[in-house]
């Protein structure tokens, strides 16, 4: 689509805020919709939330999660009230499990786009929200069934409320978002929120600060130190230094009292305690250890499930998983200013890399960790847009790299996924997705090269967008569709006798169970399946081959009746395997004809 023709549409929708934002907020709610009734559910966490989610709706508990009957205490209750909320509304199936994130992905998009148009006029909001919405991780988890967005929004809001608070804005409004917000985010997410207003915090305290050499080079050294064996405790005493230079500065308190502590707190404990307490009652303590101790303390100071990367591991991924804006990140840090007031500056900076320090000091690493702080980078990029007739081109060379990298390595994956599992149906779907992303990059290369900088932005988020649509409007399903997991599941339930029980042995793809009946097991080990055979009732069990083969070694004096063998793709390790279907009996029953020959 030509420049004008992409300006004139821009200006079609942008005449008033209410517009522009609303068409923001349904373009991406479209993005987001698009193939998630088609696409099973897959993937961990996916699997989790969505069946947890799915018993805790079928016997009524809306306290304590559960996971194939076992407690389930990673994250707080806000996601799976939202997913039992659309379950009974629309069916317990794939698209309500998702439908949440999808909402919650486009309140963030509109939340953007509102801000983007305060700050640089009409358009801005519109080129904003959408950059947001086809950024590749925000994507995914807006597409998803897992606590990230519904976490993204409410923290969202509190780092706008919380700039507003810093600039004086001395009325109620600000700090009853920002409060409200907080007691959500907490409920999404614990700490996290409260995390990103600290840590912006003392990005702008440092920001500010004067720097000595001494000073600097101790800090440098901390860093290092935190790097090496402190993690997130290096932070303490900057922490404490800013925390002491804030009130005793006459300015600092007048800022502290612009929170209103005085009824923000109550409203904050009004909105988190009762599930808290409720919660910590109904499982003994045991919610609040494991969320707490495991999944916050032992994440900081050791890789949680062999998650752990290398220093920079958030800025290199980022390339790709934050792809299209970032690759025009350093000039929007760098020139995005000239449309901004210096404290406006200095937030949106804080805000982006204050959090980093701490995800570099924390010693699990996922991509997604770094995305609360994107919209920060968008704001500076459109900014660095907006200002661009005003700004000579010098040092292009940077962008064009990244931009280009990033391109071509989102282009290249599900092209070369679909080689690798030699699944033909999925070669034409990621090949037109390829063709659609480099098209727009390739245009984005030309109108950044004569300094267009808003046409550049528009083309490359229509290439992406095309990209994204094709990627999980077509791609997605066919490759879901030869999902190991929700393959045998399905299989498996179609096979289920009356009275009979599932049992996954070893289970490895946890949304299998999102497509067994409520009430299947689990087993780790041969044990566990004895014990289990003794309770009496007729077993229809699934183990991956090798899991098979090791039980027959296992388990002797049992007669294992192999039902069927469901071949699919484990995601996880891109790569083809098999799911054994199989019954067990002390003694080979008098029908056994009617069964497959026993392995």
């Amino acid at each position: 689509m030509p420049d004008r023709v992409a300006n004139r549409l821009i200006q079609l929708v942008t005449d008033s805020a209410q517009r522009e934002i609303l068409v923001a907020g349904l373009l991406a709610f479209a993005l987001f919709f698009v193939g998630t009734a088609a696409t099973p559910i897959l993937g961990r966490d996916e699997g989790r939330f969505s069946q947890a989610s799915r018993e805790m709706l079928d016997r009524g508990d809306l306290i304590v999660p559960t996971f194939v009957g076992e407690g389930r205490y990673h994250k707080p209750i806000l996601i799976y009230w939202c997913t039992m909320a659309s379950y009974a509304v629309f069916g317990v199936n794939e698209r309500a499990a998702r439908l949440p994130a999808n909402i919650a992905g486009a309140m963030a998009v509109m939340l953007l786009a509102w801000s983007s148009r305060r700050r640089f006029g009409a358009g801005a909001g519109l080129v904003a929200g959408l950059l947001l919405a086809v950024t590749l991780v925000f994507h995914v988890e807006a597409r998803g069934c897992t606590a990230d967005m519904v976490l993204f929004v409410p923290t969202l809001a509190v780092m706008l409320a919380f700039e507003r608070i810093l600039a004086a804005d001395d009325g109620w409004g600000a700090p009853f978002v920002f409060w409200t917000a907080m007691g959500v985010a907490i409920l999404a997410k614990g700490p996290i929120a409260p995390m990103w207003v600290l840590l912006t915090g003392i990005g702008l305290w440092a920001l500010a600060r004067r720097w000595r050499v001494w000073h600097a080079a101790g800090m440098v050294a901390l860093f290092g130190l935190g790097l090496w064996f402190l993690g997130p405790a290096a932070l303490v005493p900057p922490a404490l230094i800013a925390g002491w230079d804030l009130v005793r500065a006459t300015d600092g308190r007048s800022v502290l009292r612009r929170f209103r502590f005085g009824w923000g707190l109550p409203l904050l404990l009004a909105i988190t305690l009762p599930w808290a307490v409720a919660a910590t009652v109904a499982t003994g303590g045991a919610f609040l250890r494991e969320a707490i101790g495991e999944h916050v303390l032992s994440r900081s100071f050791s890789a949680f499930e062999s998650h752990g990367f290398f220093p920079g591991f958030y800025v290199v991924t980022a390339v790709i998983v934050a792809f299209p804006w970032f690759a025009w990140i350093f000039d929007g840090l760098r020139r995005g200013g000239r449309v901004l007031a210096g404290s406006e500056l200095r937030f949106l900076a804080a805000w982006l890399l204050g959090p980093l320090v701490l995800l570099e000091l924390v010693q699990t690493k996922l991509v997604h960790y770094w995305m609360p702080s994107y919209p920060a980078g968008i704001l500076l990029v459109v900014g660095w847009a907006v200002a661009g007739d005003r700004i000579e081109s010098s040092g292009r060379g940077l962008m064009r790299a990244l931009l280009l990298l990033g391109g071509l390595a989102v282009a290249a994956a599900p092209v070369g996924l679909a080689l690798h599992l030699d699944v033909p149906s999925l070669t034409i779907p990621a090949l037109a997705a390829a063709i659609v992303l480099v098209g727009g990059v390739g245009a984005a290369l030309v109108c950044d090269g004569g300094g267009r900088r808003v046409g550049a932005l528009v083309w490359v988020i229509s290439g992406t967008a095309g990209f994204l649509v094709l990627l999980f409007g077509m791609y997605l399903p066919r490759l879901g569709a030869e999902s190991i997991g929700p393959r045998s599941g399905r299989r498996a339930s179609e096979l289920l006798r009356p009275g009979e029980t599932v049992v996954v042995f070893k289970p490895r793809d946890d949304e299998i169970f999102f497509y067994l009946p409520l009430g299947s097991e689990a087993c780790g080990g041969a044990g566990c399946m004895d014990r289990r055979f003794e309770v009496g009732s007729d077993i229809l069990a699934l183990a991956r081959v090798e899991d098979f083969d090791q039980l027959v070694t296992e388990w002797p004096g049992v007669v294992f009746d192999e039902a069927e063998r469901v071949g699919g793709i484990d995601l996880g390790h891109v790569q083809r395997d098999e799911v054994v279907l199989f019954r067990i009996y002390r003694e080979i029953p008098a029908d056994i004809d009617r069964h497959r020959p026993p392995s």
